[in-house]
């Protein structure tokens, strides 16, 4: 018999400050028992969207009452904390960029159907929920369609119009926006210690303050800024199409998409803002397809993918005539 993995400590989660008067509504919903069975949370990555999810899932499962967050001090809370909460489920992806699949429905199905072991609420999170195969999206549905009573389904998206949409219409829907700009700022200057930093790499980050604080302690910063210097590179005619795609088709097409697509934002609101270029607009829109291809998981061969993007990308500087 395998030897077990021992569980990993989990850290009590708590709200971002720009969530707060989210979460406010959600302990107001709590205390009048209003809560739905299933909700669903959408928005950019590097908001918070995981964080958000997590601190209130855990405050259902904490047994402290009248405490606005998870008190961390309960059995709920120890259980949480030790990572082996009986009445808390996680449901992802078994490898990145692959499916939820209807057995994973299944057995989640199948322990939410129980009594919950610590006497009070089951929750179930389930995440992306746009990486839900037809099949298991059609087995989430009959939970769906008959609730139990203290079981929240928390589905978070980062894509939700992927999500099917009798998935979506059972579900009490909750948009996470961008933060505020000047309070995401001031959030990552407290935590980085590096204010000027911050609001740089705030700006290259989209307004994302989680994404932009991954930035700054590890090395996808780089890597960001390296693929952006090699689109530069297309737009000055210093690189070829074709030796550009070779340095990118062995990387995340997705997250490539995702920088291409900010990095073009940017361009237009700032370096271009002042001479606007419409063919710009236009290749926005084949990003947003080629963007849509990878995650649809078509068998796309990423070298032609990338040499088709660089060629447009280089033909709306020439047709502009600079």
């Amino acid at each position: 018999m395998a030897e077990q993995e021992p569980q990993q400590s989990v850290p009590l989660a708590l709200p971002l400050p720009w969530q707060e008067s989210l979460w406010q509504t959600f302990i107001s919903r709590l205390d009048q028992n209003r809560l739905p069975h299933a909700m669903m949370l959408t928005g950019a990555t590097g908001i918070g969207v995981e964080r958000i999810a997590a601190a209130l899932a855990q405050r259902l499962l904490c047994t402290a009452e009248l405490s606005k967050y998870a008190c961390g001090s309960c059995k709920g809370c120890q259980l949480i904390m030790a990572g082996n909460h009986p009445d808390l489920s996680t449901l992802e992806p078994a490898e990145e960029g692959k499916a939820i699949l209807i057995d994973q429905v299944r057995d989640l199905m199948a322990r939410l159907s129980k009594t919950a072991q610590q006497g009070g609420w089951k929750v179930a999170l389930i995440s992306p929920a746009e990486t839900m195969n037809i099949n298991a999206s059609n087995a989430l549905l009959k939970s769906l369609e008959e609730p139990q009573g203290k079981t929240l389904l928390i589905l978070l998206s980062y894509r939700p119009s992927l999500v099917s949409a009798t998935i979506r219409s059972r579900c009490q829907v909750q948009s996470l926006p961008l933060p505020d700009q000047a309070q995401a700022s001031r959030w990552l200057a407290e935590v980085s210690g590096d204010a000027q930093l911050a609001e740089q790499t705030l700006d290259i980050a989209g307004g994302r303050p989680l994404l932009a604080l991954d930035y700054m302690q590890g090395d996808s910063l780089q890597q960001r800024q390296a693929f952006e210097g090699t689109v530069e590179q297309v737009r000055r005619g210093d690189l070829s199409p074709v030796d550009a795609a070779q340095q990118c088709h062995r990387q995340n097409s997705d997250q490539l998409l995702d920088w291409f697509m900010n990095y073009l934002h940017r361009l237009a609101t700032g370096e271009l803002q002042n001479s606007p270029n419409p063919a710009l607009f236009d290749f926005s829109d084949k990003l947003r397809t080629a963007r849509s291809w990878v995650l649809s998981g078509s068998n796309i061969n990423p070298q032609l993918l990338w040499e088709e993007l660089f060629m447009d990308w280089l033909q709306v500087f020439r047709r502009r005539g600079g």
